[in-house]
């Protein structure tokens, strides 16, 4: 019997606008990918994100269903981003089931705890913001990385700095900072974990200057959307510490930039598209190997009003612990309880 490739397409609102330099995300469009052979499926979500991805949702789906590429032996290059890692994590999880072993152990991790991190947005005051990051805490969360914008930066990160002056704080700029601007005279007293996409992507060399004259960690996210321009990153000494998505990467690609990094002395970071369960799994997978020393993961929930798995994503003191089931260690049930109202459209044929 030939291989399955099912597609289900949601649209999930989040529980609260998630604001940056660049602007506001309300809702999240995802495609689940499943790919099914011999009885077993494995996993994937395609998560393009605005102003990140070129491509949409729609993009992701027709491009699924069109190319011989989408099949399981298929060379999935010629999708777009977020399609192909979609597609990449699917086969990664197929493969983990079929050989019953957890998703973790297969990409080169172990069952070590994961630290979680929530991003707290550029929504309202320093109080407000102050407010958000207390709720974080409240919730079991030992690490926050505060989104941050000229004009926004220092007296919010100060705010929260004296509210929790035990907690991991980061900030995230977006590329939204010149490389002469006044932020980064004081930015070294705030103590931060690391400040992540000061400068624009394009400007790696900006960043190699700016992570020579800072004590603080260069963390660069935008810069490293693709493999090549992960690598760049790495191969041109830009960063301290290089994002890698694997809902952008995939599976394959988030694994071949990250054992770069670590040849390279540079640390991991793994970070999320305000994915569901599905993709929230493959990037605590990942998040597991030794590279990885921050995350941008949380549970889907505290971001996402509905989700396509009932796996509980519990913290303990602050940490995931990886599963030890088969694969990603989730099960998926887009027509559950949990997410059946955001199904938009959904399909199943032969690849």
């Amino acid at each position: 019997m030939a291989p399955l490739l099912g597609l289900v397409e949601l649209r999930i609102p989040l529980r609260r606008p998630l604001s940056n330099a660049r602007g506001a995300v309300t809702e999240r469009r995802i495609v689940l990918i499943a790919v099914t052979e011999a009885g077993v499926t494995g996993w994937g979500e395609a998560a393009p994100y605005p102003g990140v991805t070129a491509e949409d949702a729609d993009d992701v789906w027709k491009a699924l269903r069109a190319r011989p590429e989408s099949a399981p032996g298929g060379d999935p290059s010629a999708l777009p981003a977020a399609a192909a890692a979609g597609l990449d994590q699917a086969r990664a999880d197929l493969a983990a089931r079929r050989e019953g072993t957890p998703l973790w152990a297969l990409v080169g991790g172990d069952a070590r705890p994961v630290r979680a991190c929530e991003a707290v947005g550029l929504e309202g005051s320093r109080a407000e913001t102050v407010n958000r990051v207390e709720r974080s805490v409240e919730a079991g969360i030992r690490e926050v990385k505060v989104k941050i914008e000229p004009g926004r930066d220092l007296e919010y990160l100060r705010a929260v700095r004296d509210r929790f002056p035990r907690l991991m704080v980061a900030a995230d700029a977006n590329g939204s900072y010149e490389a002469d601007d006044r932020f980064f005279e004081e930015v070294d007293g705030l103590g931060l974990a690391y400040l992540e996409q000061p400068l624009p992507a394009h400007d790696l060399d900006g960043h190699a200057e700016l992570r020579n004259r800072l004590a603080t960690p260069v963390c660069l996210d935008e810069s490293a959307a693709t493999p090549a321009g992960a690598l760049d990153v790495i191969e041109r000494g830009a960063a301290d510490i290089v994002s890698v998505k694997p809902g952008l990467l995939g599976v394959t690609g988030a694994r071949h930039v990250m054992e770069q990094a670590r040849a390279a002395g540079v640390t991991v970071k793994i970070g999320g598209l305000v994915e569901t369960s599905v993709g929230r799994a493959h990037a605590l997978a990942l998040a597991t190997r030794r590279e990885v020393k921050f995350t941008d993961l949380v549970p889907p929930r505290r971001l996402l009003a509905g989700d396509v798995s009932p796996h509980p994503w519990e913290l303990t003191d602050g940490y995931f612990h990886p599963p030890d089931s088969p694969g990603t260690g989730i099960s998926v049930d887009p027509f559950g309880a949990g997410a059946a109202g955001y199904v938009t459209r959904h399909e199943l044929f032969e690849s």
